[in-house]
């Protein structure tokens, strides 16, 4: 038992610097809309990328959700990361966005999880407050940074 679980951490190990870093992610997509309708895991999601390169878009697969998330780890000095998001054919045109109805996210990669609330509605506009429909939350995890 103990030399498979040692087999199987080397092979992980090996496979998690194939790529230039590695992100763990998970989607919670339930609102209140679902608790309320007692469905309060139909859009979960949760995964790892372990083929990501530095100043290269990753993208990440949400199939439940019909969402696509682009990230781009910047190399330069600090790693900060740019996030976007995409919907799919279920999703409408001004689908997704950000805190505030912004079309990107940044996050700093100092902090041990970075998560973002996702929206659905249209960007915001100047100085046009937007209260887009709630997703979900993304929480997104980097390791084996370089």
């Amino acid at each position: 038992m103990s030399v498979t679980i040692a087999a199987i951490g080397v092979f992980l190990s090996v496979d998690a610097f194939a790529g230039d870093y590695t992100v763990s992610y998970a989607f919670d997509g339930t609102t209140k809309e679902h608790v309320a309708a007692g469905a309060t895991n139909s859009f979960n999601e949760a995964g790892i990328a372990k083929e990501c390169q530095y100043d290269r878009p990753c993208t990440i697969e949400l199939t439940k959700s019909d969402l696509t998330i682009s990230l781009n780890v910047q190399r330069s000095g600090r790693h900060k990361v740019v996030v976007f998001a995409d919907g799919g054919r279920s999703r409408s045109i001004g689908c997704c966005y950000f805190s505030g109805g912004e079309q990107r996210a940044e996050g700093d990669l100092t902090q041990p999880m970075l998560w973002l609330r996702m929206y659905e509605g249209h960007a915001r506009k100047r100085n046009e407050v937007v209260q887009n429909i709630h997703l979900g939350l993304l929480y997104l995890q980097f390791s084996d940074l370089r």
